[in-house]
Protein backbone atom coordinates (compact mmCIF):
# COMPACT_ATOMS: atom_id res chain seq x y z
CA UNK A 1 0.00 0.00 0.00
CA UNK A 2 2.74 2.40 0.63
CA UNK A 3 4.22 1.74 -2.78
CA UNK A 4 0.78 2.52 -4.33
CA UNK A 5 0.81 5.67 -2.20
CA UNK A 6 3.95 6.83 -3.37
CA UNK A 7 3.33 5.87 -6.92
CA UNK A 8 0.13 8.39 -6.82
CA UNK A 9 2.42 11.08 -5.11
CA UNK A 10 5.15 10.66 -7.68
CA UNK A 11 2.70 10.46 -10.53
CA UNK A 12 0.49 13.80 -9.51
CA UNK A 13 3.64 15.71 -9.08
CA UNK A 14 4.99 14.87 -12.33
CA UNK A 15 1.44 15.60 -14.11
CA UNK A 16 1.84 18.89 -11.69
CA UNK A 17 5.61 19.88 -13.73
CA UNK A 18 4.22 18.93 -16.88
CA UNK A 19 0.40 19.40 -17.42
CA UNK A 20 -0.56 21.06 -13.83
CA UNK A 21 0.67 24.31 -15.16
CA UNK A 22 -2.44 24.95 -16.99
CA UNK A 23 -4.56 24.59 -13.64
CA UNK A 24 -2.18 26.55 -11.83
CA UNK A 25 -3.02 29.83 -13.76
CA UNK A 26 -6.58 29.04 -14.18
CA UNK A 27 -6.79 28.39 -9.84
CA UNK A 28 -4.83 31.56 -9.50
CA UNK A 29 -7.22 33.54 -11.66
CA UNK A 30 -10.52 32.13 -10.08
CA UNK A 31 -9.07 32.53 -6.43
CA UNK A 32 -8.04 36.10 -7.11
CA UNK A 33 -11.84 36.46 -8.17
CA UNK A 34 -13.20 34.45 -5.67
CA UNK A 35 -11.09 36.55 -2.97
CA UNK A 36 -11.71 39.87 -4.37
CA UNK A 37 -15.73 40.08 -5.24
CA UNK A 38 -17.30 37.38 -3.01
CA UNK A 39 -14.89 37.48 -0.46
CA UNK A 40 -14.52 41.40 -0.75
CA UNK A 41 -10.55 41.53 -0.23
CA UNK A 42 -8.93 44.00 -1.70
CA UNK A 43 -7.13 43.54 -5.44
CA UNK A 44 -3.53 43.32 -3.91
CA UNK A 45 -3.69 41.86 -0.68
CA UNK A 46 -6.02 39.06 -2.54
CA UNK A 47 -3.23 38.90 -4.83
CA UNK A 48 -0.40 38.21 -2.20
CA UNK A 49 -2.82 35.62 -0.48
CA UNK A 50 -3.56 33.99 -3.31
CA UNK A 51 0.64 33.87 -4.42
CA UNK A 52 1.41 32.65 -0.85
CA UNK A 53 -1.19 30.03 -0.86
CA UNK A 54 -0.28 28.55 -4.33
CA UNK A 55 3.62 28.68 -3.47
CA UNK A 56 3.11 27.52 0.09
CA UNK A 57 1.07 24.64 -1.83
CA UNK A 58 3.52 24.07 -4.55
CA UNK A 59 7.01 24.44 -2.52
CA UNK A 60 4.96 21.61 0.40
CA UNK A 61 4.30 19.12 -1.99
CA UNK A 62 7.54 19.19 -4.22
CA UNK A 63 9.94 19.17 -1.03
CA UNK A 64 7.55 16.35 0.78
CA UNK A 65 7.38 14.16 -2.80
CA UNK A 66 11.20 14.35 -3.37
CA UNK A 67 12.49 14.75 0.39
CA UNK A 68 10.38 12.08 1.69
CA UNK A 69 9.09 9.74 -1.23
CA UNK A 70 12.16 9.77 -3.81
CA UNK A 71 15.06 10.70 -1.48
CA UNK A 72 14.53 8.62 1.89
CA UNK A 73 12.36 5.99 0.78
CA UNK A 74 14.88 5.50 -2.16
CA UNK A 75 12.06 5.63 -4.95
CA UNK A 76 12.98 4.28 -8.59
CA UNK A 77 11.04 3.79 -11.39
CA UNK A 78 11.06 0.38 -12.85
CA UNK A 79 8.72 -0.14 -15.76
CA UNK A 80 6.88 -3.20 -15.45
CA UNK A 81 4.41 -3.63 -18.32
CA UNK A 82 2.14 -1.13 -19.06
CA UNK A 83 1.94 1.07 -16.38
CA UNK A 84 -1.31 2.87 -15.21
CA UNK A 85 -2.27 6.23 -16.61
CA UNK A 86 -4.89 8.65 -14.57
CA UNK A 87 -7.32 10.13 -16.95
CA UNK A 88 -6.74 13.84 -17.38
CA UNK A 89 -9.93 14.27 -15.18
CA UNK A 90 -9.05 12.78 -12.56
CA UNK A 91 -5.37 13.48 -12.22
CA UNK A 92 -6.36 17.17 -12.23
CA UNK A 93 -8.62 16.62 -9.56
CA UNK A 94 -6.68 14.58 -7.18
CA UNK A 95 -3.62 17.98 -8.17
CA UNK A 96 -6.75 20.40 -7.10
CA UNK A 97 -7.61 17.78 -3.97
CA UNK A 98 -4.01 18.25 -3.16
CA UNK A 99 -3.64 22.33 -3.13
CA UNK A 100 -6.86 22.33 -1.69
CA UNK A 101 -5.59 20.36 1.54
CA UNK A 102 -2.51 22.38 1.42
CA UNK A 103 -4.21 25.62 0.90
CA UNK A 104 -5.96 24.98 4.11
CA UNK A 105 -2.78 23.90 6.02
CA UNK A 106 -1.36 27.39 4.79
CA UNK A 107 -4.77 29.33 5.74
CA UNK A 108 -4.50 27.99 9.28
CA UNK A 109 -1.03 28.70 9.83
CA UNK A 110 -1.95 32.57 8.69
CA UNK A 111 -4.76 33.27 10.82
CA UNK A 112 -2.23 32.90 13.81
CA UNK A 113 -0.93 36.22 12.51
CA UNK A 114 -4.16 38.06 11.33
CA UNK A 115 -7.24 36.36 12.17
CA UNK A 116 -9.41 35.70 9.36
CA UNK A 117 -12.48 33.13 8.06
CA UNK A 118 -10.40 29.97 7.61
CA UNK A 119 -13.05 28.21 6.63
CA UNK A 120 -14.24 30.47 4.23
CA UNK A 121 -11.16 30.67 2.21
CA UNK A 122 -11.22 26.66 2.43
CA UNK A 123 -14.06 26.86 0.84
CA UNK A 124 -12.68 29.57 -1.95
CA UNK A 125 -10.10 27.07 -2.11
CA UNK A 126 -12.03 24.20 -3.16
CA UNK A 127 -13.95 25.93 -5.41
CA UNK A 128 -11.51 27.59 -7.37
CA UNK A 129 -9.36 24.59 -7.54
CA UNK A 130 -12.33 22.51 -8.66
CA UNK A 131 -13.35 24.39 -11.19
CA UNK A 132 -9.82 25.07 -12.34
CA UNK A 133 -9.33 21.43 -12.43
CA UNK A 134 -12.33 20.77 -14.90
CA UNK A 135 -11.52 23.67 -16.84
CA UNK A 136 -7.64 22.66 -17.17
CA UNK A 137 -8.60 18.88 -18.07
CA UNK A 138 -10.98 20.47 -20.58
CA UNK A 139 -8.46 22.81 -22.00
CA UNK A 140 -6.27 19.79 -22.44
CA UNK A 141 -8.09 17.56 -24.52
CA UNK A 142 -9.39 20.06 -26.71
CA UNK A 143 -5.77 21.48 -27.32
CA UNK A 144 -4.01 18.06 -27.43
Amino acid sequence: MLVNCAGVCVNELLWMLSWGWYQLAFGIVFSWCLYVFVGKMRMIPALVLVAGAYGFAIFIYFSFVVGVVINYFQWQFVEQGVPYVYGTVYASLLLGAIYTFLQSIFFAIISYCRPFAVFMFFAFSCVANSIAALLASCFIKITF
